[in-house]
Formats: structure tokens, C-alpha cells, sequence
């Protein structure tokens, strides 16, 4: 029964150990900013919003998931650095600079895609 107990509690001690990612957001302003033409403003956009839809969608909600699991389950399984997040909000200030760029020099920008809602 001892070593039960002292296994179950060096498992909590190396899982609580264990490192989440560390969130790596895109610069809202970029060195080549100036050079883009419309297409490739439109195409990054694009690309950006898809990506930001995605992570954002994947992380709401997770706020009550990762503190059950961090405080009552499993410490090292929650996410509390909340990378997705952060990187998604960050693709959506990138786009905002993007758009600001694509109306700055005439492009067409009615039919970008709607942003999706920035995670809290």
C-alpha cells in the first residue's frame, strides 16, 4: 500500500512538472508590409482568418475544462498559458494591419471574410 501511495504521488509530482507550450503570436507589422500587392494581402488574409477561426474556436470554452483537470485530475494536462488563444487574437490584429494596408492602396476588400470573435 506505501509504494501505491508513493508512486501515485511522484506521478502527480513529475505531471505537475510538465511544461504546456509557450504561445509564439505573429507581429501585427512585418518588414515586407509595404511591398504587398492586393493579391497577396488577400490570399495572407485569408490564410490568417481560417487559422485564427480555428484556434480560437478550439479554445473557448477550455477555460473550466483546465481548471477541473489542472485542480481535480491531472495538473501537467492543463493549458493555462493559453496559446491558442493569444495566437489567435494576434493573427487577428495582423489582419487588421493587413486591411488597413489593402484600403491604403485601392484594393478590393469586399469580399474578405467576416473575423471571427477575438477570444477573451
Amino acid at each position: 500500500m506505501k509504494n501505491l501511495i508513493a508512486l501515485v504521488v511522484l506521478a502527480f509530482l513529475f505531471t505537475g512538472c510538465a511544461n504546456t507550450r509557450d504561445p509564439n503570436p505573429v507581429m501585427m507589422k512585418q518588414a515586407n508590409d509595404l511591398n504587398l500587392v492586393c493579391h497577396e494581402i488577400t490570399v495572407a488574409y485569408e490564410s490568417k482568418t481560417e487559422v485564427a477561426t480555428s484556434k480560437i474556436d478550439k479554445n473557448n470554452g477550455d477555460d473550466v475544462q483546465d481548471v477541473i483537470v489542472g485542480a481535480l485530475i491531472w495538473p501537467g494536462l492543463a493549458d493555462f498559458k493559453n496559446a491558442d488563444g493569444i495566437e489567435g487574437n494576434a493573427l487577428l490584429d495582423r489582419n487588421v494591419r493587413l486591411l488597413a494596408i489593402a484600403n491604403k492602396i485601392d484594393c478590393d476588400t469586399s469580399d474578405y471574410p467576416p473575423q471571427p470573435v477575438r477570444y477573451d
